[in-house]
């Protein structure tokens, strides 16, 4: 595939090339995440008390100094969603000096995670800065406010002990909500008692199911609930699993013949994976047409938790040839049409502070399977399937 024998060679060029650099709109957007990117129907009651249970938590303790609050489960399970849902509750509005989202993700940069506190803060920071720098820098800004922080996708606990706690020590009172996939980064921390995000029960799983492909009625599948019973435990109960699986199910004839000729779909079973993407993940990607696998495995590129333009994708997809012509239609209209499908697909998150979904962002584990996908190693894979 073209995409396999050309993706180290692109990964130089895009960490240097405009398309990775910040745009100014989306400097001021960037962390401005809204309830429009949870939809309101799928959310569970479980994630609704939890959400209400954290939210008084953060309250009682908005006094304090850097007051820890965690969201610990695996990959895919839920712990952004909930996070969300705490980051936009109405009663924190105004309870706070300043509040912000931050993405730290496995390869954070220290130097850049404090400019992103710094902008935060509405503070320009000078090019060269040193860490100690702006790290004093951020100390001063916060000097006798409040504040109300949540980073979001913790690998290393370093990022606070190391990075965030001296400066953030400074400010007069703050709460720091932590998401991480590791009690023991949650803990080192300083976070007292995590909550667990456990995955879905099978019940609310087929709620789940049938309302990401876009059923209204339950009784449209009633027949086939028993089946996709036993799809949401081949998805491990994870809702990313069962969103993106729910998408391919969609375009699947409605019978009892056609869903199990998918359950037992030998995409399910591929073996040389890394565990967390097999199954349901993989089987999203293998269900799609030549000309889309390309595209998705373009996105990888992007670093993690990046806001991808779709105007960008569509000049830089037609330019690698991956858009097959179409009679009548520019390839740039067609490029266009791939990049809403992989939305539908729920393969890209649309960012809902954008109207008609001109950006988008790739979630961390659908992104580490196209990074695997695309490294020459995994193409065999690929070829088997």
């Amino acid at each position: 595939m073209p995409i396999l024998r050309r993706f180290q060679s692109r990964v130089k060029f895009f960490k240097a090339s405009e398309y990775m650099q910040p745009k100014a709109e989306v400097q001021n957007l960037k962390h401005m995440r809204t309830s429009h990117l949870v939809e309101p129907n799928l959310v569970g009651k479980h994630t609704l008390h939890a959400c209400k249970r954290l939210v008084e938590r953060i309250l009682t303790h908005k006094e304090e100094k850097a007051y820890k609050v965690g969201i610990v489960g695996t990959g895919g399970v839920g712990k952004t969603t909930l996070a969300q849902k705490i980051y936009n509750a109405e009663n924190l509005k105004g309870a706070f000096s300043n509040q912000a989202w931050i993405c730290v993700s496995r390869d954070y940069s220290d130097i850049t995670l404090l400019k992103e506190l710094l902008r935060n803060f509405g503070v320009h920071h000078e090019q060269g800065e040193t860490l100690g720098e702006l790290s004093s820098k951020l100390a001063a800004v916060v000097w006798g406010k409040s504040f109300f922080r949540v980073l979001d996708d913790v690998w290393e606990p370093e990022v606070w002990t190391n990075v965030l706690r001296t400066p953030l020590h400074a400010a007069a009172a703050g709460v720091i909500l932590v998401t991480t996939r590791h009690d023991a980064v949650a803990h080192a921390t300083g976070v007292e008692d995590p909550h667990q995000v456990d995955s879905m029960s099978a019940e609310v799983g087929w709620e789940l199911l049938w309302k990401s492909m876009n059923i209204s009625d339950e009784r449209d599948v009633e027949d086939l609930r028993n089946i996709g019973l036993d799809i949401i435990r081949k998805c491990g109960g994870l809702p990313l699993a069962i969103k993106v699986t729910a998408r391919v199910l969609a375009t699947k004839d409605k019978t009892d013949n056609a869903w199990r000729k998918f359950i037992n779909r030998s995409a399910w079973s591929v073996g040389n994976l890394p565990t967390e993407l097999r199954g349901a993940l993989y089987l999203s990607y293998d269900d799609l047409p030549h000309h889309l696998k390309q595209c998705f495995l373009y996105c990888a590129l992007y670093p993690e938790d990046s806001t991808m333009s779709r105007d960008d994708l569509v000049m830089l997809w037609v330019a690698e040839g991956f858009i097959e012509e179409q009679h009548g239609q520019l390839l740039e209209e067609t490029a266009e049409e791939y990049y809403y499908e992989l939305i539908h697909r729920n393969l890209l998150q649309p960012d809902g502070i954008y109207f008609d979904h001109m950006r988008c962002k790739m979630h961390d584990l659908l992104r580490q399977l196209a990074c695997y996908l695309s490294r020459e190693e995994a193409s065999q894979i690929i070829l088997e399937n």
